[in-house]
């Protein structure tokens, strides 16, 4: 079973996307982020309030955030369903 709410689509992504870049602390801008999976931004900043909240992302700067440890085990744990 794949990622089912947004923010579970948004820790996947966050997740591939630091793989490919060969990081898994390698910023992304929140928006352009949101815009992959279908979020405005609003959507984005109330998810992401909430995920770094939860400590599976960290913010950078004002519109970039990145991938926690915790952040990193999500996505495995989600992507393993």
């Amino acid at each position: 079973m794949k990622a089912v709410t947004q923010d579970e689509k948004l820790m996947i992504m966050l997740y591939e996307l630091s793989l490919k870049a060969g990081d898994l602390e390698t910023k992304f801008n929140r928006y352009d982020l949101g815009q992959k999976v279908g979020l405005h931004d609003r959507g984005i900043n109330a998810i992401c309030k909430l995920l770094m909240q939860a400590n599976f992302i960290k913010k950078s700067g004002e519109t970039d955030i990145y991938l926690t440890k915790n952040g990193v085990d999500l996505a495995l744990e989600l992507l393993a369903r």
